[in-house]
């Protein structure tokens, strides 16, 4: 089958959706030139794009195949899965996929390689820059990462199989990175074919198409390159001479400079060169370009000469000495007399690092000093060291600290939650080995421990001396908020729940102060106590006797509510005015009940004592019928004096105020039509009188007379609360037989034992009564029996009296 043409792939991406199979990499963009068409790097069997991508906007390269390789498949799937547990610098991740391209000359589908995008410069033309701008410690730079680079692969035991100009990148931080892994042999691949020869003259002469894979194929390639980085680190304007001037596409070298070096004016200058060491690895170069390419060794045992190492031995410069061992990875054939020195540097190398790092760890008081500075104390080299003996009674120190730490860990995992009071205290005896103010990784635990063994411990010491309820309480309180209730012993547990069950009430009385109204204070009490908890309590001794006190003013409030709802005065004043309540605050309703228990007791002793002094004129002006008649045994000894002054002195209608409506008539037709009156009149002082008699009857009456001496058509008896109710009047439906009557109200005078009636009022007659009324609904009524029209003006002209208030109402 013929391969497709790069331009063929390249005309698919044109568009990504037909191109590629895989649904990511179809939103993908393609990196295009100038003239809009995909940007290709090409190499000698591949082609790279740059692609973007649609989810995250990060570039990758797709890496498209030019020719054929059968094996290629599979030698990629053994190259990644070898790198899948090893992670190197140099190297990028990459994926090989297959049929996941679309070729635009037969449309069929065809591999290719995913790979991390590296951003930068190939090292041909990051060399060239640097060269031409004379950046000498650039180039000798990329030449000590080179060494380092081919030592991470040959530790790996990878060969990149084509290390050339074009497939080393160099990032913007000066990194090497190593693309195109088609030539790539790991372990499994050794001994394979060798699909690609690599690129000249980077490779040693004797690689072929016969050479088989193995894990020496770098070695010369990686010379090749080093030696031309330090060439122009010593002296960049070779590449002007050498590459730019003759357009020359490699890192100085030619293939005919290895064919015939004693012509090359390459070799010629390089071996002109100041530094003697790049002079002889040029003239090793050589050497090894002739002899078989399985001698050729690797970079690291080139580039670190014994001879070099020894001249460092001798100048007693350990750290340079060991720096150029450690690139050679290993000195097993170093020679015998070199061996002593080699231990020696790297004794002296292995304390300088170590002290250095020791003198590192600032002091301070915590367990990552003393732990770091146990870690970097090293015996076998400090030992005798002077400036390391000095510092051997900090590290003993450290050390123990660092012991009681391990132990306090034990305890720690042994009991991670506490759970007995022991293993707690057994966690705060260690800790307490560590200074003040030390910080160490357990600090939370061990205070958790040193607040619950703390709170037990005042807690115990609470209960053993029988303290305050409150104070128990309280104890308990911080026990259970240092989570250390399982920690408390069994026995204590009911005299705690007891002092807990009376805390709350204690602390509640403790808050009540003799400033406090007494009513307020004894309610308190009385909300607060509870005998079963307090009776026996020694803390609340205090409040018991105000508390027997609050009792039985309560039991006494009662009964002044008694009296209160009986009108019984004495027992009122009596219980007011007794030790318990003398002074003691009364609910409003109570004290205007006691306030008008004292007017009338008041005016009782006024009352008796003008009786007692025969006084008739201080009789009347204190007459109160209800007063001889809720104290009428008071009264039994004036009874005779009482009811014969009544009669003579008290029940005129003007003395108790049986008066005439104010403004208005007496007595109103309201309908002629339907002989509809309006009586109204103003209702008697409360002291002589709570009951009228209203009557219809024939003949006027006199003053003296009772509605007992006159024909009657209608009588009624009206009590105050009825007649305000009623709105202060009465309708009367009057009947044809009424005709010239009177209507009339009497007072009732009430002394209990004898019962008079006032003077007579007459309101008014009835005149031209309409004959046809009928007689089955003629009547009288409260007012409020009247149709709305004539209802809101007569409303509006009423007044209705008050309770008690000798004013005149209508």
């Amino acid at each position: 089958m013929s391969w497709p043409l790069a331009s063929h792939f390249s005309a698919m991406l044109q568009n990504p959706r037909l191109a590629f199979r895989d649904p990511t990499l179809r939103e993908c963009r393609i990196a295009k030139d100038e003239r809009n068409q995909p940007r290709p790097w090409s190499g000698a069997f591949a082609v790279v794009y740059k692609g973007i991508s649609a989810v995250d906007e990060r570039p990758f390269a797709v890496r498209i195949f030019t020719t054929e390789s059968p094996e290629r498949r599979e030698r990629y799937h053994e190259s990644s899965t070898y790198l899948k547990t090893r992670k190197l610098r140099c190297l990028v991740d990459f994926e090989y996929r297959d049929e996941s391209i679309r070729s635009a000359g037969d449309g069929k589908w065809y591999p290719l390689i995913l790979m991390e995008w590296v951003e930068g410069q190939t090292l041909f033309k990051w060399a060239r820059a640097r060269a031409l701008e004379g950046n000498r410690e650039a180039l000798t730079e990329a030449a000590r990462r080179w060494v380092e680079l081919v030592k991470e692969l040959s530790d790996a035991r990878i060969a990149h199989g084509d290390l050339q100009h074009a497939n080393v990148m160099v990032t913007d931080r000066g990194e090497l990175k190593l693309v195109d892994y088609d030539c790539m042999c790991v372990p499994s691949l050794v001994g394979r074919r060798n699909l690609e020869v690599g690129v000249e003259p980077y490779q040693h002469p004797e690689r072929d198409a016969n050479t088989h894979l193995s894990l020496d194929l770098d070695h010369f390639s990686a010379l090749v390159i080093y030696i031309a980085l330090r060439a122009l680190g010593l002296k960049p304007s070779l590449w002007t001479q050498y590459v730019e001037v003759p357009e020359h596409d490699k890192l100085l070298f030619r293939k005919e400079d290895f064919e015939r070096p004693a012509e090359s004016p390459l070799v010629k200058d390089l071996l002109a060169l100041p530094d003697v060491d790049v002079r002889d690895l040029v003239g090793r170069l050589f050497d090894l370009a002739r002899s078989p390419m399985s001698t050729v060794p690797p970079l690291s045992e080139v580039t670190n000469s014994y001879a070099k190492i020894e001249s460092l031995l001798r100048d007693q410069q350990w750290d340079e000495a060991v720096e150029l061992l450690n690139r050679r990875g290993q000195f097993r054939d170093a020679p015998k007399h070199l061996q002593p020195l080699i231990h020696q540097a790297y004794e002296h190398y292995c304390r300088a690092k170590a002290w250095r790092d020791f003198t590192r760890i600032h002091p301070e008081k915590s367990e990552l000093h003393d732990r770091r500075l146990v870690n970097a104390w090293n015996e076998a080299l400090f030992a005798g060291f002077e400036p390391a003996e000095k510092q051997r009674d900090r590290v003993g120190k450290s050390r123990r600290r660092v012991r009681a730490l391990d132990r306090l860990h034990l305890l720690v995992q042994k009991s991670p939650q506490a759970t007995s009071l022991e293993e707690e205290r057994a966690i705060v005896a260690e800790a307490a080995r560590l200074p003040d103010g030390y910080k160490f990784a357990l600090e939370a635990r061990v205070d958790r421990a040193r607040r619950a063994v703390d709170a037990v411990r005042w807690l115990e010491q609470a209960v053993a001396e029988n303290a305050d309820d409150v104070a128990i309480a309280t104890m308990w309180k911080k026990v259970l908020e240092a989570k250390a209730k399982r920690l408390v012993p069994r026995e204590h547990h009911a005299r705690i729940e007891l002092a807990v069950r009376r805390a709350s009430r204690l602390v509640a009385l403790r808050r009540l102060t003799s400033k406090m109204p007494a009513n307020l204070l004894d309610r308190r009490l009385l909300e607060i106590w509870d005998e079963e908890l307090l009776g026996s309590c020694p803390s609340a001794e205090r409040w018991r006797v105000p508390h027997a006190q609050a009792v039985k003013r309560i039991a006494e409030m009662d009964k002044v509510e008694e009296a209160v709802a009986a009108r019984n005065d004495r027992d009122l004043l009596e219980l007011v005015d007794g030790p318990l309540l003398a002074g003691y605050p009364l609910p409003p309703a109570v004290q205007t009940a006691v306030e008008h228990a004292r007017q009338r007791v008041g005016a009782l002793r006024v009352l008796l004592a003008a009786l007692g002094n025969d006084d008739r004129k201080a009789f009347i002006g204190a007459f109160d019928a209800r007063l001889i008649r809720q104290f009428f045994d008071r009264f039994q000894p004036f009874e005779a004096t009482v009811l014969r002054w009544t009669e003579s002195e008290v029940l005129a209608a003007e003395l108790i105020g049986l008066l005439p409506a104010v403004g208005r008539a007496s007595l109103a037709e309201l309908d002629s039509q339907k002989g509809t009156y309006r009586a109204r009149w103003t209702w008697p002082l409360p002291r002589f009188s709570d009951e009228c008699l209203l009557a219809v009857i024939r003949d006027k009456p006199g003053d003296c007379e009772t509605v007992d001496n006159h024909q009657v058509f209608l009588q009624q008896a009206i009590d105050r609360t009825s007649w305000e109710i009623g709105g202060g009047s009465c309708t009367l439906e009057a009947e044809p037989s009424w005709e010239g009557c009177y209507a009339v109200v009497w007072a009732a005078v009430d002394l209990a034992v004898r019962r008079f009636w006032s003077e007579p009022l007459v309101l008014g007659q009835f005149h031209d009564v309409p004959a046809r009324a009928e007689s089955a609904r003629r009547g009288w009524r409260l007012f409020g029996g009247t149709d709305e029209s004539d209802r809101r003006p007569v409303e509006e002209e009423i007044a209705s009296p008050k309770v008690e208030s000798e004013s005149e109402g209508s």
